[in-house]
């Protein structure tokens, strides 16, 4: 079991941490010894996210921007922990892969995408000497293709092999650095609170274990990754989403084979 310190002298910086996973993943990293940088594009509700935690800091960041890039890893110096778990699943006009306008999948592919590269290229700098780990945020959308969310999914499924090209580059360099990433499926987050309750309820009877995944459950794997107690898991993207992916094809009802 990992001790409930098992952070304690390290430093890690967390994106999207203003709320949802990177809020929850932040909190338990600081929880278990970490000094946390809690960074999202809204610095102020960082702050207010970090409420209560004395070892950590807000940071405003626009995953976007090389320049804020570089003035992040001037402030923050050496770091152990990476999450990239800034991203965004739609904009003002979410559409199919026949109608997304080029303009939306532009804005997705800049945060999920290029946001988690530049956050990987600066943890591979910050992290030369000490080593470290990067969790990404993939998602199940990267997995299974979606009707109405194609430029999310396909940013994700980026996401998954980007993590493995980062853990490849990084060993090929000879740096101690690991990067893995984690697909959740459907989770309790500001991004799904507007969702219909039909819609909603049509989810559930598809996951198996009949419910929304929870930001902390998440974040809990995501430690898990990030810490020394993972040492031996490099490249790989965890399933955490209650069943989903594993679903039967066919109903229980096997009489017919008889």
């Amino acid at each position: 079991m990992p001790d409930a310190r098992d952070f304690a002298a390290k430093v890690a910086l967390v994106t999207g941490a203003a709320s949802g996973i990177g809020a929850a993943t932040a909190r338990l990293l600081a929880a278990r010894g970490a000094r946390v940088w809690f960074a999202d594009l809204d610095g102020d509700a960082c702050d207010a996210a970090r409420t209560g935690i004395a070892a950590s800091e807000a940071l405003a960041l626009d995953v976007r921007d090389p320049a804020a890039w570089h003035a992040t890893e001037a402030r923050i110096g050496a770091i152990h922990v990476l999450v990239n778990a800034a991203g965004i699943s739609r904009t003002a006009n979410p559409a199919g892969i026949a109608e997304v306008v080029l303009d939306d999948w532009r804005a997705i592919f800049a945060v999920n995408v290029e946001g988690t590269l530049l956050g990987c290229q600066t943890a591979m700098r910050l992290m030369a000497d000490s080593g470290g780990a990067i969790v990404n945020l993939a998602s199940t959308a990267g997995i299974a293709p979606s009707a109405a969310l194609g430029a999310y999914g396909a940013s994700k499924a980026a996401v998954a092999q980007m993590t493995r090209s980062v853990a490849t580059a990084c060993a090929a360099q000879g740096l101690a650095i690991r990067c893995n990433a984690v697909q959740p499926g459907m989770v309790e987050t500001p991004m799904t609170h507007g969702m219909p309750a039909d819609y909603r309820r049509a989810w559930e009877a598809q996951i198996p274990a009949h419910r929304f995944g929870r930001a902390e459950e998440i974040a809990q794997a995501i430690c898990f990754l990030a810490s020394d107690a993972a040492g031996y898991i490099n490249g790989e993207a965890l399933l955490i989403d209650g069943g989903l992916m594993n679903r039967a094809v066919i109903g229980s009802d096997t009489a017919w084979l008889d």
